[in-house]
Formats: structure tokens, sequence, C-alpha cells
């Protein structure tokens, strides 16, 4: 078995000789492959124990408690972005150009001007949330009694801030470095795992939502020092022991609209949550965390790409090489939409099945569910063009870009969104999303001179579309329940993986294959003839 599997193998390699892809190519290729491979998993991991952590709390406190806990989050998350101010963005590229100079001095430079930076911005946001907690919770709630629960919470979380702004700066130093481990390692697994276990412990204790945000700062607090731990390993001797060449002007110029854009980008800010909260019930407001949740699966590529994309572009558009970062970009951004649109095809066809993972407490999420994945087909489809165009040194583009999408949002959602709710304010999500990502392609053509849309990319279109069609006729079959919806589920998956194979593979894949192939056999002990002759 073992030897007609590496026969079959070995054959599709051979139809594809390795000659066609250079050698800048594979190197590209081989970068983002391995580094997406990894922040794939920790994505993964992150996202899936972040979801079962949601059923759980909604299934012990209900949407109500559950809305409660996102809003404060979700307010901490923002500030928290606000203490960043950038300087990961800022740490990440200086550290990336540095090396590339080889200039141990300078790589020294630049952590310590991201460390410090974002300490001292972080510091004082941490302060002035926990003084002006009151003032912060009157935005979003007008019930007396659930105001002084609000700032009681905020306050707690206030130490949040600091400590999630320190843990990303440590990582993104680690990745200029274009390794995703130390990253994954630190903020997508043990992070989220310490926040899974103490979380739902306290949980259970009954300790409630204050329980779950004392979760959310104990565990950044261990991960910041794993990720502290990992940078200092990761830099060379020389540049420990170097004399630090500090860029401040240039990096605090860099990081502050960088910080700008982050802080107010659609999908992290959490407007529709924010919007919520200020103009209608924390159920309503669990009711659409749990829509947004859902949307996770279908992102995770993209998350999972785009930190190690980040450096890869700091390096490639620094060396002036725009047609090979073009045709990486057109790469990723295929392999994106492989991975992602299957998810969204699914949850626009069977929203309910998916919701039944929180109880009978989701019903009224389902078409919020259906509207929110329209949004993120144009979200995940249009790449990671965010950070083309920031870390080849646009960074004010995407500030202005992001400005122009939080007053559409701001302003449609609380015109509609009193009188029409959660499904207004879906739309109004899926919206905007699709209009700043439509016009950052745009931007990117325009400042740049390339985009993400090959001639293959009408294959996952075309596969999802057919997977689409067959979970559609699926409905024909007698019978109702979970388990026919999950079989329809199947069919249409292997009806979306049998259309990608007919429409045959790229080169690239067909490279990234050979690399899994090789490593496999390596770890074995076999070369790939002793596998395919079965010895």
């Amino acid at each position: 078995m073992a030897g007609a599997v590496g026969l079959e193998v070995g054959a599709i390699v051979k139809r594809v000789p390795e000659e066609r892809m250079s050698k800048d190519a594979q190197s590209d290729v081989a970068t983002v492959a391995k580094g997406g491979a990894v922040q794939i998993v920790g994505q993964i991991t992150q996202r899936g124990l972040g979801f079962f952590f949601g059923a759980v709390f909604v299934r012990l406190l209900g949407p109500d408690g559950y809305g409660l806990y996102r809003k404060v989050n979700q307010i901490l998350a923002n500030l928290a972005q606000l203490g960043l101010a950038g300087f990961n963005y800022s740490a990440m590229r200086f550290i990336a150009l540095a090396r590339a100079e080889k200039n141990p001095a300078g790589v020294k430079g630049a952590v310590w001007v991201g460390i410090f930076g974002t300490l001292v911005a972080s510091v004082i946001v941490g302060l002035g949330t926990f003084v002006f907690a009151g003032e912060v919770a009157g935005v979003f709630t007008g019930n007396a009694e659930k105001q002084d629960e609000l700032v009681n919470l905020i306050r707690l979380g206030a130490a949040y801030i600091p400590l999630f702004s320190l843990l990303q700066v440590l990582r993104y130093c680690t990745q200029a470095y274009k390794t995703m481990v130390p990253s994954v390692v630190s903020g997508n697994i043990v992070q989220p795992v310490a926040r899974f276990i103490l979380g739902v412990a306290l949980l259970v204790a009954g300790f409630d939502v204050a329980g779950a945000v004392v979760s959310l700062n104990v565990s950044f607090a261990v991960a910041a020092l794993l990720a502290g731990y990992y940078l200092y390993k990761i830099m060379t001797p020389a540049e420990r022991a170097a004399a630090p060449r500090m860029r401040v002007r240039e990096m605090v110029a860099f990081a502050l609209p960088q910080g700008g854009s982050s802080m107010l980008g659609i999908q992290t800010l959490g407007l529709g949550i924010l919007i919520l909260g200020a103009v209608s019930t924390d159920t309503a407001v669990g009711l659409f965390a749990i829509a947004l949740s859902l949307q996770g699966p279908g992102t995770v590529f993209l998350g999972g790409i785009v930190n190690i994309w980040a450096p890869v572009v700091s390096d490639l558009h620094g060396r002036g090489e725009i047609e090979r970062l073009g045709t990486l970009y057109k790469t990723i951004n295929r392999w994106v939409a492989t991975f992602s649109y299957p998810v969204f095809v699914a949850l626009i066809l069977e929203p309910d099945l998916f919701l039944k993972f929180f109880g009978a407490e989701a019903a009224g999420a389902e078409t919020a569910v259906v509207i929110l994945a329209l949004g993120n087909i144009f979200y995940t489809g249009t790449g990671p063009t965010g950070l083309l165009i920031s870390m080849a040194g646009h960074p004010s583009i995407n500030l202005v870009n992001s400005v122009i999408g939080v007053i559409m949002y701001t302003v449609l959602g609380l015109w509609l969104v009193p009188d029409h709710g959660i499904i207004a304010m879906a739309w109004i999500d899926a919206g905007v999303t699709a209009f700043v990502n439509s016009l950052r392609v745009i931007q990117a053509h325009h400042v740049i001179g390339i985009h993400p849309f090959g001639k293959s990319f009408f294959k996952p279109v075309a596969a999802s579309v057919a997977g689409g069609v067959a979970l559609l006729l699926w409905r024909l079959v007698p019978g109702t329940g979970t388990l026919i919806d999950v079989a329809g589920l199947v069919v249409g998956g292997i009806v979306y993986l049998v259309t990608l194979k007919v429409l045959g593979l790229d080169k690239e894949e067909e490279y990234v294959f050979k690399m899994i192939k090789k490593k496999a056999f390596k770890r074995r002990g076999k070369s790939p003839k002793q596998e395919a002759s079965g010895e």
C-alpha cells in the first residue's frame, strides 16, 4: 500500500519538473508554505479553543452573559491596539531591513525601540483605562447596575492592555527572522491553552465573567514571558552583544499610521459588537458574537499566512523584486481562496447545523451567519493586500482606508441598527468589508503595480460552486436531522476536492507537495526511491 502511494505521488511530481520554477520562486514558496503551515496549526489551536470556550460560556451563562464578556473583551482589545501603537509591525519591518543589511546594531536597536515604545504607550493607555473606566462603560450601557458591573470588569482587565501589547511586539520581533515557531507557540498555543483551562475552571467555579477576564490577564502574562525567552534565543550572539543603533524617528513615523490602521480595521475593531453594545442588548451582542465566531474557520488560512507574508514583502520590495513579489502574491491569494471558500459556502447553505454547537440559545443568529460569510468571501478573496500596502512602505494608505471604513460602519450602524438589530449589523459589516478590501486591491495595483488574481484563481471558485451545487442537490435526499446534514457536507466536500483535482494543481502546489514528500521520507529513514519500491 505504501509503495503504491509512493509511486502515485512520484508520478504526479514527475509530470511537472522542478525546473519549471526558478530557484527564487522555490525559495519564496518554501518560506511562505513552511511559515504558513506553522501559523495555521497555531490559528486552528487558538480559534478552536476560542470557539469551544464560547460554546461552554453560552451554555453556562447564556447569550446575555457571553455578550457582556465579548463586549468587555472587545473594549480591552481595542484599547490594547491603541497601546500597541503599531510598534509590532514597525519592529518587524526594521529588524528585517537591518538583517538584510547584516547590521546587528540595527537589529538590536529596532528590538529596543519596539519594546520600549509599546511599553510606554500601553502603560499610559492601561492607566487611563483604569481611571476612566466609568466614562468608557457609560458609552456601552445605560443601565446603572450593569454599568457598575462593566466598570469593575474593565478595571479588572486593564492589565491586559500592556500584557497584550508586550506579547505582540515580542512575537513580531521573532517573525522578522522568517520563522513562525516562536510566535505561534507563545501566542497561538500557550496563551489560548492557558486561557481555556483557567477560564473554564473559573467559570465552573462560579466566577462568571470576572473569571474569564482574569484568565485573559494571566494567560497573556505567561505567553509574554515565553515570547521574550524565544526572542533572546533567536537573536545571534552578535546582535545580543551589539550596541543598539536606534532609528527612533523612522520607526515611530512608520508605527503610528500602521497602528491607527490596525486599530481601526473592521475585523480587529469589532465595531459590530461595540455598536450593538451601545444601542441594543447584551443578548443581541451575544448572538452577533456567535455568528462572528463561526466565520473563524474560513479565515484561518488568511490569518495564518499574513504574518510570514509581512517580512517577505519587506524583503522583496526593499530589494526591488516587484515581479517576484507579484507572482508570490497571486499564489498566496489562490491558496487562501482554496482553503476559505468551501467553508463560507457551507456556512451560507447550512448555518443551522453549525449553530448547534452553541445549543438552543443560539437561535436567531442564522441569517447573520449567512450575511457575514458573504462579506468574508471578499475579505479572503482579496488576499493579504492590507499588509502588502503597509510593508511596502505605505501604511498611511491603510490608515485612510480604515478611517473611511470606520466612518461608514459607524454612521450606518447608528442609523439602521436601532430599528433592524443584528441583521442590519451583519449587512453593514459585510458591505463595508467588501468595499474596503476591494479598494485595497485597486490601491495596491496603483502604488506597487501588482494584483492578487492569477489565471488559476478560477479553480477554487469553480470547485466551491460545484461543491455548493452538490450540497443543494443533497437536500433532495429524503430524511432530516444532523446526520443527514453532516453527510451532505461530506458529499459537498468530496465534490469540491474532485473538482480541484480535475482542474489540476499548479506548479507551486506541486513543489510544496514535493517538499512534504521529501520531508516525510526523510523522517522515516527512507529515500523516495526506496519508498516507491516498497523496500
